[in-house]
């Protein structure tokens, strides 16, 4: 799939009706165009884009400086018997997720080599369509641990969908890693606790640990060896075998994984969606993506924003439909 970058790359003709694109870009050759313009929407009638127009779609090559640069070349994308137009107020022509599966959904046929659409700010976009048979609903799987609970990614969720930062052509699943039910196993077992992380579950004095000062005060050299069930990821077991090493404690750790990439990992081949996304405390800033066992997942920081959900739920969409925006 194709599709460009923003809504400042196209521009709109309306060439009146019989219009020919390669007569068009014929005759743009050689004349200014705004600097940013990468693709022109080749229409018959004029005013507001209308769904069911009959509209092509060229691609120009320009050269020059400044705010105006000149045409000179470009090639017909796609011819009007091979276009849809959809002009739909609903739409988020900035939002890439809307962009894309909406134009996926009004796939009419397989002829059909692209989609044009104008949004609710009344911008022009549109999605030149590949090989690619992509399911719709697409399906996402959040992966996020509890408590509290609703966790944090299906909380940022609700809100872009309240706000329709979300393609209704995504469907939103949720995998969520109870670690208060693991603190409950370890105790009852009667195993010392330590939970890096903060876990709302009431827990003794006598059998938890909230810190590695602590930890370094239990397990002191000479002591008999402290056996501790962590609660946490591994990020967190490297941490206190570092400990171990540095102040030669007395230390055995048996580690309960809550890390959401993990659990991501592990069910991957067993569930029918196409991409996930995920939190970890590694990821530090912006969302970065990654493959796990052959499916897209994105990666967000452990504090991420309603902002950092959407751009994984664009990139997510991008890397199933193996997007090219150009």
């Amino acid at each position: 799939m194709l599709t460009p970058k923003h809504c400042a790359e196209v521009n709109v003709i309306n060439a009146g009706k019989g219009f020919s694109p390669e007569k068009t870009l014929e005759e743009l050759m050689g004349k200014p165009t705004y600097y940013l313009t990468r693709y022109i929407i080749v229409r018959e009638s004029d005013g507001r884009l209308r769904s069911g127009d009959r509209a092509s779609i060229i691609e120009v090559r320009t050269e020059g400086g400044d705010l105006l640069k000149t045409v000179v070349g470009g090639k017909v994308l796609a011819h009007s018997d091979k276009c849809v137009v959809i002009a739909d107020p609903a739409i988020d022509e900035f939002t890439l997720n809307q962009v894309v599966l909406k134009a996926v959904s009004a796939r009419i046929n397989d002829e059909v080599e692209a989609v044009i659409l104008s949004g609710r700010n009344e911008n022009v976009t549109f999605v030149f369509l590949g090989e690619q048979d992509l399911k719709v609903p697409l399906k996402i799987l959040l992966v996020d641990t509890i408590p509290p609970s609703p966790s944090r990614l299906e909380v940022l969720a609700r809100r872009a969908r309240a706000s329709e930062q979300i393609s209704e052509h995504i469907e939103i699943e949720s995998l969520n890693v109870d670690a208060s039910e693991m603190v409950k196993e370890a105790c009852s077992g009667g195993r010392l606790v330590f939970t890096p992380c903060p876990i709302e579950e009431p827990l003794s004095h006598h059998t938890s640990i909230t810190s590695f000062a602590d930890i370094a005060e239990k397990a002191e050299s000479g002591k008999p060896t402290l056996s501790i069930d962590l609660i946490g990821c591994s990020l967190s077991r490297v941490t206190l075998n570092r400990l171990k090493e540095i102040m030669g404690l007395s230390l055995e750790v048996s580690l309960r994984d809550i890390c959401p990439l993990h659990a991501a990992r592990e069910v991957a081949p067993r569930v029918d969606v196409q991409g996930f996304i995920v939190r970890c405390c590694k990821t530090m800033e912006s969302p970065r993506a990654i493959h796990v066992r052959g499916k897209p997942v994105m990666v967000l920081p452990w504090a991420p924003s309603v902002g950092d959900l959407v751009k994984a739920v664009d990139d997510l969409v991008g890397l199933v439909t193996r997007l090219d925006v150009v």
